[in-house]
């Protein structure tokens, strides 16, 4: 697996990543493997990486319905943004600005859902939405909730417009 990468890109406030990852890899297949070429980019209006194209050739094996059945571009997106030197940054904050980077203050769960503790959910959903992280579990990791108060945080930041709307059953909004 190789990946090349272009220049960073803001992906929410504080934190960037690459804007373009192009990864070659080989993906095991039940007759051999088949070799595959993803180019994934942040696209600043859906605010998320997307996969803008993949091409898949034959290796040892053959490129089937059940070869590509395995290739998940949601788990590529993810897995690429954990390489060294592709992953996230955290950029520097000497204004104080909220919600910012990777890390929250300590105190920011402290009162409950305040106004500054549903732009922090807002903040991590977005970026669990970005590199297609399951963004309700990456608030509950990020400001260590437990999940039952993420959901109802979740609906309070959209109530208090610091996220939109969801996009139909099953779809997450940022």
């Amino acid at each position: 697996m190789t990946d090349q990468l272009t220049d960073q890109v803001q992906i929410v406030a504080g934190v960037t990543g690459p804007a373009q990852i192009i990864r070659d890899d080989v993906v095991p297949t039940p007759d051999g493997s088949i070799t595959t070429r993803s180019d994934i980019r942040f696209d600043p209006q859906r605010g998320r990486y997307v996969c803008q194209e993949f091409r898949a050739v034959p290796g040892t094996g053959l490129v089937t319905t059940d070869a590509l059945r395995r290739v998940t571009i949601a788990d590529w997106i993810r897995t690429a943004l954990l390489v060294p030197g592709n992953e996230l940054h955290e950029l520097p904050n000497p204004d104080g600005k909220e919600p910012w980077g990777l890390t929250p203050p300590d105190d920011v769960t402290v009162y409950g859902p305040t106004d500054r503790a549903l732009q922090w959910t807002a903040h991590f959903y977005r970026l669990g939405l970005a590199v297609e992280h399951n963004p309700t579990k990456l608030v509950e990791q990020a400001l260590d909730l437990p999940r039952s108060t993420v959901g109802r945080w979740i609906a309070a930041a959209r109530s208090a417009g610091h996220l939109g709307p969801a996009e139909g059953v099953g779809k997450a909004g940022g």
